[in-house]
């Protein structure tokens, strides 16, 4: 029962949780981090005393916090914080309370021979947590992965901007809105160098602008997903332009 209940509540926490966020939110992360050392701390000592008493069960269980505190905390660096997190909270409880339950019941290995079905699923409890460490470190992606090239728009000013990459030229880019139009180059900076690559509209001098502003413009990432991101650039009379891709 206490390995079902933890598979449920580690499942619902991470399937909740958003590992691809370009711009996570990390508010209240100090009180998550406090969790997880109070976690990490509870369930290292709980191991030592249960090797102490031979009580293999518990030991299972205590082990268990050894790499699921890790794979929350790499989740949080992935998705931020979010209610997801309280899900993953009670997940990492339910093994230090089966744990208690052992110290209590459970008799000196010299006693018996035989774990039955409990001791397995403190086994489980350990490789389930393993598992999702793995998921935690895998699942992140950051900005240098976001396809940039398409068609991109902002709704309410009416403005468009089209980005393309052809593999036998130059990457260029199309602005229009409804009073001017663009056209140049653009580029990204310092690609599969750093995690939050970013492109640049490399406008010539002297030509038509629809935005103020250098030669070299940044789009910035402002929010989203990898899948679904939203750029954003300082647009005329100061209104800023968010960008969605069509």
């Amino acid at each position: 029962m206490a390995f079902g209940a933890q598979v449920v509540f580690l499942t619902v926490g991470f399937v909740r949780a958003e590992p691809t966020a370009l711009t996570p939110d990390y508010t209240d992360a100090g009180v998550a981090m406090g969790v997880l050392l109070l976690v990490t701390v509870a369930g290292i000592v709980s191991f030592v005393i249960a090797m102490t008493r031979l009580q293999p069960e518990a030991a299972w269980w205590a082990a268990t916090s050894v790499p699921a505190a890790p794979a929350v905390l790499f989740m949080i660096a992935s998705a931020g914080m979010g209610d997801w997190f309280v899900w993953c909270a009670v997940a990492l409880c339910v093994p230090l309370v089966s744990m208690l339950v052992c110290f209590r019941y459970e008799r000196p290995k010299s006693q018996y021979t035989d774990g039955g079905p409990a001791r397995g699923a403190g086994r489980a409890s350990v490789v389930l947590s393993v598992v999702a460490l793995a998921v935690s470190l895998f699942s992140g992606a950051g900005m240098e992965d976001i396809d940039y090239t398409g068609t991109w728009t902002n709704s309410e000013q009416g403005v468009t901007l089209t980005l393309s990459d052809p593999p036998d030229g130059p990457s260029s880019y199309t602005l229009e809105s409804a009073t001017c139009s663009e056209t140049a180059d653009w580029t990204l900076d310092h690609p599969q160098m750093t995690t939050s690559v970013q492109p640049w509209l490399l406008r010539e001098k002297g030509a038509a602008r629809c935005l103020p502003g250098p030669d070299s413009l940044r789009l910035l990432v402002v929010g989203g997903t990898v899948a679904e991101p939203v750029l954003g650039t300082a647009g005329p009379n100061g209104v800023f332009w968010f960008l969605t891709r069509q």
